[in-house]
């Protein structure tokens, strides 16, 4: 892997962290799964906030202000899409009731593993994609079976499902079907 770039993505995290603190930014998606399991670089940076449909218009005002600062795209009251210094940074509103658990790593707000996992099995369920079923085989190896299990168990109750079937079972039949931009990625190159 490629270090320099990733710590270019990971310093752009921590500075928009930085500047929306009220909002508790929590970086997900493959840059914290590649924070936690080194398998792949990401080359760009999701936040989560519980705070951005209250406070849309704010934040988006702050960073069309903030020096280098691009919009991309805005779906108010949920997501604002931008890029600072070529790293592309996005900001959406937390999808579920119950707060992340989160830790410091490399001075970026992260999920735990554990919560990685979870949010990354859930992602499975929603998108079917390569990246998250990579992100997902590396956070459960990185866990250990038993406890990306125990991790796991968590699902239904973080991620509640609007049909009759749980999220585990969900997931679970998730992982006997192929990615659906599987024949689209090249897994030998595939981000590192």
């Amino acid at each position: 892997m490629n270090n320099r770039p990733f710590a270019e993505v990971i310093a752009a995290g921590i500075d928009l962290q930085a500047k929306l603190p009220a909002l508790e930014l929590v970086a997900v998606g493959g840059t914290a799964a590649a924070i936690h399991c080194r398998h792949r670089m990401s080359l760009d940076v999701d936040c989560v906030t519980p705070h951005l449909t209250e406070q849309f218009d704010q934040v988006a005002e702050t960073l069309a202000h903030w020096e280098g600062w691009k919009t991309n795209r805005q779906q108010k009251p949920i997501i604002i899409l931008g890029e600072r210094h070529e790293v592309e940074l996005g900001i959406r509103q937390l999808r579920r009731a119950f707060p992340l658990q989160t830790i410091q790593v490399q001075g970026l707000r992260v999920p735990t593993a554990r919560e990685a996992l979870r949010i990354k099995a859930f992602l499975c369920v929603e998108r079917r994609a390569v990246r998250d079923f990579v992100d997902v085989a590396a956070l459960a190896h990185l866990l250990g079976e038993e406890a990306a299990l125990r991790s796991l168990k968590y699902l239904n109750l973080v991620y509640p499902s609007p049909v009759s079937q749980t999220r585990v079972t969900q997931f679970a039949e998730v992982c006997e079907m192929e990615p659906l931009d599987g024949t689209a990625v090249s897994l030998a190159e595939y981000k590192g």
